[in-house]
Formats: C-alpha cells, structure tokens, sequence
C-alpha cells in the first residue's frame, strides 16, 4: 500500500514528528547518517539537503527506486542501497547516527538493534520512532492487528528498554511518547509531500483502499491500548 501510494512519512505523527526530532535534537555538523528502512527517502533526502553525509537503506525495490526519483528532484546526494536491517552489509562503527520511523517494530527487534548498535561509532545515537502497547492488549486483538501489519511482536515500553539495552547500547531515554489522538491524526498530514510518487492507476485500485480502511479500522478500535514512541539510545 505505502509503495503504491509513494508515502513519504507513513509513521506515527508524520514529517512533523521527523522535523520536530532535528529542532530538539541538534544533530552535529558533518554528522554520517544511516536511515534504516527509508521507504521513499523524504527523510533522508531532507538530511542531505542539510548537509549531512546520509545512507539509507530498505528492503523494497520500488520504494528505493522512488527514493532515488526524489534524490534526482532535490538536487541531492543520498547512498541508497537494499538492505536487511536485520544483517546490515555495513562495517562497525561507520555511522554517528542511526535513524529509525516505524521500522524496527516491523523486525526481529533483538537483531536490528543489535546492528543499529554494532554500525555506530563509541558514543555515537540511535533515535527510533516506533508504535507500541501502551498497555496489554485482549489476545485476540492483539493477533489480529500483529498478523495485518507483519508485526513479530508488539511490544510495551519496558520491553523495548530490556531490548535496547540487551542489544549494547549503554543508556537509552524515551524521547517522545504520545497517545493516538486528534492532534497526532493532524500531524500526519500537516506537511505535503510535493515529490510523492504514486503508482499509475493506484487511486482506482479497490484492494489498495479496502488496504487502507483495514489499516484505519485496526488503528481506531485499538487507540485505548496503542501508543507511540522516540527512544534514543547512546553506544
């Protein structure tokens, strides 16, 4: 659905949540910069159009294909390359900072962080923005919406500590942590993307939209037990 519909910003708040991240965290100047599961690169090509050093990876052809259509628009230099976030081809140490949106939940968590952290450098920052249960969810609920979106495991917040800090990371903080609400659903949509690219024939596609009121239903009947999260975790 997100590679059809080309969106650049599928993640809990949005290129809101991404521009508010770069206003509160300074990332320092010359910074390498690894985005991990990129999709159409609105957030990796931004960071190059600030003069970072940026790689970003993902796992769908299409989506890179996009990304690099983006890169080309923008006038800018992006490293795109397909990758497993699971098995990065990347030597330890190369990167300052690793860049997650709603990816890592989509994962084996204990063996992306686990190469987030191995591909940074001594000292150097994950930030990872992902949904999680913010409190135990009934079983059957909780089946259903991990079998929809492909999620292995939907995790509490404590979980995600245990995995960051098992992963070797030697501190971690939550940043962000927000609730399914109106002003989120706002966020989503504050910022157009003017290089989205769709699929020709994709707003005529029927299994594309009933794709899209799935995702919507499942988001909406389980907002009392869903939450959002930026953790950022130090090497």
């Amino acid at each position: 659905m997100l590679s059809k519909l080309g969106m650049g910003s599928a993640h809990p708040g949005g290129f809101e949540a991404t521009l508010r991240l770069f206003r509160n965290e300074s990332l320092p100047a010359g910074s390498r910069i690894l985005e991990v599961g990129c999709g159409t690169g609105r957030t990796a090509c931004y960071l190059a159009e600030q003069g970072y050093s940026v790689t970003a990876v993902d796992l769908n052809d299409q989506m890179l294909a996009k990304a690099r259509t983006r890169s080309s628009a923008m006038g800018v230099e992006v490293d795109f390359t397909k990758a497993d976030v699971c098995s990065l081809p990347f030597d330890a140490g190369q990167f300052d900072i690793v860049l997650a949106e709603s990816v890592t939940v989509f994962t084996d968590a204990a063996a992306s962080l686990s190469e987030y952290c191995r591909v940074l450098s001594p000292g150097g920052a994950l930030y990872d923005r992902e949904l999680l249960l913010d409190k135990p969810m009934p079983a059957d609920s909780l089946q259903e919406l991990q079998t929809f979106f492909g999620i292995p495991r939907l995790m509490l917040r404590e979980e995600w500590h245990q995995h960051l800090m098992a992963s070797g990371f030697s501190a971690e903080q939550t940043l962000e942590y927000n609730h399914f609400t109106e002003q989120l659903k706002q966020e989503q949509t504050r910022h157009l993307d003017t290089f989205e690219l769709r699929d020709e024939g994709a707003l005529l596609d029927l299994g594309l939209w009933e794709t899209v009121f799935q995702h919507d239903r499942m988001i909406l009947n389980n907002t009392d037990y869903l939450a959002s999260a930026l953790f950022k975790a130090v090497k």
